[in-house]
């Protein structure tokens, strides 16, 4: 059941979509919704860039409040008609006490931009939610505009503990959906092990009233990874929802999402959920 979701804001950059896709789900599932402005570690820039910025941390700080503010008349534009009890706070970006995403069922926020910036680094802030909170992670890429997502998911599978928790997390998603497809991307075809990869998360979700089909995606020759196999599924066949654990095995947060979950944070044209 799913009664609490936050949707993430920051900069100054437009995230009207990425507010319109949390305040349709929490209507959708409903639940309350809380949208939080991150304001950035200024004292830390301050600290690693020397005396210089310092001298800027005012400026910072007052374009900050700024953000906030302009943050703050968008969501509430985009709640002012909606049913999900609506809420706004402001927090710091290393906020120790209290971590308002440790008591969510979903977290939404804006895919990474792709020019960073010394002030806010967006990709490991949204690194953090995925590996720092263990709650289901929905990202909302810019252009994203349909009015709804979620009706035909693509579960991006493995074996593994991270897409298992994936599954759990996004079922009552995917009960709600017309059709899930599960895709395992593979570099050559094996009827009998692609038959034993799919016939048991298969009959999972079907225990969970989960209307699934099972394809095992070839990767072609010029796919880097995974990532842009299950993306050219999805865009093939309509799909309008990418759910998948946040792999990869090392215990360093730097390095520990894999490269099949970054290519789809940075690249993905449709949203993503990712848990860990």
């Amino acid at each position: 059941m799913i009664k609490k979701v936050i949707v993430y804001t920051f900069g100054d950059q437009n995230q009207d979509n990425t507010i319109r896709a949390a305040v349709r789900f929490a209507e959708q599932h409903g639940a309350d919704l809380t949208g939080l402005f991150v304001r950035p570690d200024l004292m830390g820039y301050s600290s690693v860039y020397g005396e210089y910025p310092l001298n800027l941390a005012e400026t910072f700080y007052d374009l900050q409040k700024d953000f906030a503010v302009n943050a703050e008349k968008r969501f509430n534009q985009l709640v002012a008609k909606a049913d999900c009890n609506p809420e706004w706070h402001v927090i710091s970006e290393y906020e120790k006490k209290p971590r308002p995403e440790l008591y969510a069922d979903f977290l939404f926020v804006s895919q990474p931009s792709k020019e960073s910036s010394v002030i806010f680094n967006d990709a490991d802030f949204v690194d953090h939610l995925i590996v720092g909170t263990g709650v289901p992670t929905v990202i909302i890429p810019a252009q994203w505009n349909a009015k709804q997502f979620g009706t035909h998911p693509l579960l991006g599978w493995k074996e593994t503990r991270e897409a298992v928790n994936a599954v759990r997390h996004a079922l009552p998603l995917m009960r709600a959906a017309d059709s899930v497809d599960i895709v395992s991307a593979t570099r050559k075809t094996n009827n009998e092990s692609d038959l034993v990869n799919g016939i048991e998360i298969s009959a999972y979700l079907a225990a969970h009233e989960v209307d699934c089909e099972f394809f095992a995606a070839l990767m072609e020759s010029d796919d880097h990874d995974e990532s842009e196999t299950l993306l050219r599924h999805a865009r093939q066949n309509n799909c309008d929802l990418i759910i998948i654990g946040g792999y990869g095995h090392s215990r360093f947060r730097e390095i520990v999402l894999g490269g099949v979950t970054r290519g789809l944070i940075q690249h993905s044209d449709i949203p993503v959920m990712l848990s860990h």
